[in-house]
């Protein structure tokens, strides 16, 4: 599935950082390198442009459980708008 919109690298390190995870600890936990998680947090276009729902699925499995809910609910609303959904 193609879609227009990016995801947010800068949102996605915002959620890796407040759950207190370095890049290599995610990198582990998520099965991704180091330097995968340092291209998507800093959007180079070939790695962010090519972000699978799998690496995001698994980066909120990993960081939603300290996550504030500020931080769930604008995560929420950024997966809602990525996938062009839109709550009535």
């Amino acid at each position: 599935m193609s879609h227009n919109k990016k995801f947010s690298g800068a949102q996605l390190k915002s959620l890796r950082k407040e759950a207190g995870y370095t890049q290599e600890e995610l990198a582990l936990r998520v099965g991704i390198s180091r330097e995968t998680v340092s291209a998507i947090e800093n959007e180079k276009p070939e790695t962010i442009n090519n972000i699978g729902v799998e690496i995001i699925s698994k980066w909120w499995s990993v960081c939603r459980q300290k996550a504030s809910q500020q931080t769930r609910e604008s995560f929420f609303s950024a997966v809602m708008d990525y996938f062009g959904f839109k709550l009535s």
